[in-house]
């Protein structure tokens, strides 16, 4: 999950070099609406016969997970680089754990606290390319939007929570793209739109929809369920390392001491957060 979400920021940096914000994400859930949907009332021949209660619970979904989250990170990503938008995105699961142990009262212990503190450090150390105080040098508008991926993430997660109980992560994910696509047609409509769009650019956002999306959201619920909402989120500590050797990769960029040791960094505190 946290290798292809890494991907994600290489393919939506991409997309946003011919889309706006809001046409390029509803593209995204577009492609994984299509394919959800379908599975999903496959799966459960009930799918579309639900209370008002529970589409007022899917429709906060659609609305953090999908609407905000997406535009915070399509117009985020077009003013910062992804490697500083991927540390503010790293700020995930420290902002599920704080909402989690104001929500539902949730101990935050020590090992715990420490691994977040370790990982978020690792994090800060590569994408920062050893030079930590290079991330704190200014404050500009595209740190604020990115700034609102964690916010919103949470919410997308402890909310979640609440739907999984009487939702398959299956269900939750489709009815969230489909009502987080609704949102973000209506607000898609009056951007400006390209005359040609080419062929890298509809694989960037197929790349988001089918694997960003459709396999990864329905793979984190099942992560919630499984084992909850915080060890669940603290695999996000992952992604901006994935993120940084893949450009690597694809760029041919040299891969510095720092990296390594960042990335041994964020391995070690996903493992001490999630010790029982």
């Amino acid at each position: 999950m946290a290798f292809f979400w890494g991907g994600t920021f290489i393919a939506t940096r991409i997309a946003t070099q011919t889309f706006e914000p809001f046409t390029g994400a509803f593209f995204r859930f577009l492609i994984a609406a299509a394919v959800l949907v379908p599975l999903a009332w496959r799966l459960n021949p009930g799918f579309f016969r639900i209370t008002g209660k529970q589409l007022l619970h899917y429709t906060l979904l659609g609305a953090t997970g999908i609407f905000a989250y997406n535009y915070f990170f399509f117009k985020g990503l077009r003013m910062v680089p992804v490697s500083h938008g991927a540390l503010l995105v790293a700020l995930n699961p420290v902002m599920v754990m704080l909402f989690s142990s104001w929500r539902y009262g949730e101990k935050i212990r020590g090992s715990r606290l420490a691994g977040m503190l370790l990982a978020l450090s690792g994090v800060a150390l590569v994408i920062s390319r050893g030079d930590m105080l290079s991330l704190f040098s200014g404050f500009e508008w595209g740190d604020a939007f990115m700034l609102g991926c964690p916010v919103t993430w949470a919410i997308y997660t402890l909310a979640g929570k609440e739907v999984l109980k009487h939702s398959s992560p299956m269900q939750a994910s489709a009815w969230a793209s489909l009502t987080g696509c609704a949102m973000l047609l209506v607000c898609a409509i009056p951007e400006a739109h390209p005359s040609l769009v080419s062929i890298d650019v509809w694989a960037a956002l197929a790349y988001l929809g089918l694997i960003g999306t459709v396999l990864c959201f329905v793979w984190y619920y099942q992560g919630v369920v499984k084992i909850g909402a915080v060890r669940t989120a603290v695999f996000n500590n992952l992604v901006p390392v994935f993120a940084l050797l893949m450009s690597v990769t694809i760029l041919k960029e040299d891969v510095a001491a720092y990296t390594y040791a960042g990335a041994a960094m964020v391995i070690g505190g996903v493992i001490l957060t999630n010790r029982r």
